[in-house]
């Protein structure tokens, strides 16, 4: 009996080792498959929810018509090689083109008898602004007029004694005398003509005069450069003398930009550079070129004067706003400057709008160097060359997205 226990046992207890193995490697084997699962079913899960991520992503966007785009006023700048610069930025003021003003003052004293052109109006070269009668006009023109008839008299006596002397029957020193007195005339009539041109009188006129039918004391005064009255100082009936300042007119084609640079900026800042101008919140910008650059710093603000000249055939820059400008300082800057303007606030993060087809836009989110607090923002990433930037009135693009957002997740 013993010995039948100890044959069992002999066989009963590998089988028992085996199958204990056998059930350990089992579990282990499934503890990996399940951890392996877990793992894929939660990378699965990344991947969706990383997919929803991105849908979501693809749907900051929004189509607008064009009549809604005319109504916000939408306007972008398209990104280029040359925004991606080291720039510096001041204040400025618009001002008169200081090579373009005139002031029009009367040639001659008298009475104001009509004004054709009042304040703001546009005038062009050679329109009349204004007649005075004038004394000494009546004087001047009635000297060329005698110096004229004077001029047909003596040539008539020289070409009669010319004839004689050729007939002999005058002596050559009357001839001689009769040619000195034709000389002479002839000086007397350019000396008129020309006191008549220093009167603002033109060639034109003075050709008319010996058959004018207008009294010689009329005395009108012409615009000289085309342009807008931006100053009248003249009133119907007034007496007024050959100093008074009677009008303004300035061309308003080109305005000069003065820009405050502060002393230790100034060495940075050259003639030619090119600059960036911003007005109205940035909504007008314009690429102009520092035509000067101040050597003299002003005691009281310490700052140099830098100017440049802009191209205003449309308009849009007004004398006395306020602007400012991004004077490039050097090409190799590898970032983007844009006006805080552009920038929208969307779940907390800093975006653009891009329009990436006609009237359609997408909100782009950007990293940005620093604050977003100052009017010209850095732009690290988000945007490339090409992309066309809203920069005007894009918070109604914000607007209309979160109109759009809240209509789908109902």
């Amino acid at each position: 009996m013993n010995k039948k226990k100890v044959i069992i046992n002999f066989f009963l207890i590998p089988i028992l080792f085996t199958l204990s193995v056998f059930f350990l490697i089992k579990n282990t084997f499934l503890n990996e498959e399940h951890v392996a699962y877990n793992d894929i079913k939660k990378n699965n899960q990344n991947s969706k929810n990383h997919e929803d991520h991105d849908d979501h992503e693809e749907k900051k966007e929004i189509k607008l018509t064009e009549e809604q785009i005319n109504r916000f006023d939408i306007k972008t700048i398209k990104i280029a090689n040359n925004d991606f610069q080291q720039k510096m930025t001041f204040s400025g003021q618009i001002s008169l083109n200081e090579n373009k003003i005139t002031h029009v003052v009367p040639a001659v004293p008298g009475v104001v008898k009509d004004i054709f052109k009042g304040l703001g109006e546009d005038i062009k070269s050679g329109e009349h602004l204004a007649t005075i009668q004038s004394l000494n006009m009546a004087e001047s023109k009635s000297s060329y007029i005698t110096a004229y008839t004077n001029l047909s008299l003596k040539k008539k006596l020289f070409d009669r004694e010319m004839k004689l002397w050729k007939e002999k029957i005058k002596s050559e020193s009357e001839l001689i005398q009769s040619e000195n007195a034709y000389e002479n005339a002839k000086i007397d009539l350019n000396q008129s003509k020309q006191k008549l041109l220093a009167l603002d009188i033109s060639e034109e006129e003075i050709l008319k005069l010996p058959n004018q039918k207008i009294p010689f004391n009329i005395y009108t005064i012409n615009a000289p450069i085309d342009g807008k009255i931006i100053e009248r100082h003249i009133t119907l009936g007034e007496v007024i003398s050959n100093d008074k300042q009677i009008f303004v007119i300035a061309n308003l084609d080109t305005v000069w930009i003065n820009l405050m640079i502060p002393a230790e900026d100034l060495p940075k800042v050259k003639k030619d550079q090119k600059v960036n101008v911003f007005a109205h919140r940035g909504e007008n910008t314009q690429l102009g070129t520092i035509m000067y650059v101040s050597p003299v710093i002003n005691d009281e603000t310490r700052t140099g004067r830098a100017i440049i000249q802009l191209d205003n055939s449309n308009k849009e820059w007004h004398p006395g706003d306020f602007v400012k400008a991004q004077v490039i300082i050097s090409e190799q800057s590898g970032f983007l400057n844009l006006n805080n303007s552009a920038i929208q606030k969307i779940n907390g993060e800093p975006f653009v709008f891009i329009e990436k087809e006609k009237n359609t836009f997408e909100a782009k989110k950007i990293q940005i160097k620093d604050s977003d607090k100052n009017e010209f923002v850095e732009i690290l990433s988000g945007i490339n060359e090409g992309d066309e930037v809203v920069i005007k009135n894009s918070f109604l693009l914000k607007a209309e997205l979160g109109k759009n957002e809240a209509e789908h997740s109902h």
